[in-house]
């Protein structure tokens, strides 16, 4: 089975005759066809992301509600029709709830002992709703859905698929990021990217509000050959 890999970065450490001083002139030698050389990390590289529309928002301007849309431009599903993704990493983090229209930015702590030493808190306190609430950043791998066309660089097997990042907060945290952490301490420890998935989404009533939740579904798991295929991209 051929390597494949969506692209490819190059750390080459620098010839010894480059200055190691700050420099404004242009380097005279190319890189080399095809890679790219540099200082290059997470923040150079941009993930589109994935989306469940509803019924208030930017995007209801531009989907219907209960659409599940990739990069806020392709429309994978009409929320009804299940598409195929696989889990490859989850990273679980506490943002400050602050309120929707709050101009200040939400603090972000990694541990629920940042949490408290800042006075914040995840739980109900009477009426108080909680300062902090929980988040599952998701990496997964989107299989291109039958008739959907747009950006799928990565292809194995005669089908196309793309990376994609998706937030879980609040009730999708409730829905599928606790189906996910619970099958990385159960069914998939030896990894997530072993978990063949399915996602759609239904409607539900939360007192007054109507919102449109994830309904992710654990199908299985991958053959060998994908799993392979799967840490190549790593």
């Amino acid at each position: 089975m051929r390597k494949i890999k969506a692209y490819e970065i190059s750390a080459e450490t620098s010839p010894a005759t480059t200055p190691a001083t700050p420099t404004t002139e242009i380097a005279s030698t190319p890189p080399t066809m095809g890679v790219v050389v540099g200082d290059i990390d997470s923040s150079d590289i941009n993930m589109p992301r994935l989306n469940i529309v509803q019924g208030v928002g930017s995007l209801s301007e531009l989907f219907s509600p209960g659409q599940v849309v990739m990069n806020q431009e392709i429309v994978l599903s009409n929320g009804t029709t299940p598409i195929e993704l696989t889990v490859l990493a989850a990273r679980k983090q506490f943002v400050e709830n602050l309120a929707y229209d709050a101009e200040s930015r939400p603090r972000v702590f990694d541990t629920l002992d940042e949490v408290h030493a800042a006075g914040g808190s995840i739980n109900w306190i009477g009426n108080m709703r909680p300062s902090f609430v929980p988040v599952l950043h998701v990496n997964v791998l989107i299989k291109a859905p039958q008739g959907v066309e747009g950006s799928f660089p990565i292809h194995y097997n005669g089908e196309d698929y793309a990376l994609a990042v998706w937030t879980l907060r609040g009730v999708a945290y409730g829905k599928a990021g606790k189906s996910i952490l619970t099958a990385a301490k159960f069914g998939l420890q030896d990894g997530l990217y072993h978990g063949r998935w399915t996602l759609s989404t239904k409607r539900e009533k939360f007192g007054r509000n109507s919102v449109f939740v994830p309904v992710l579904r654990n199908t299985g798991r991958h053959d060998a050959d994908f799993v392979k295929f799967v840490t190549s991209l790593s």
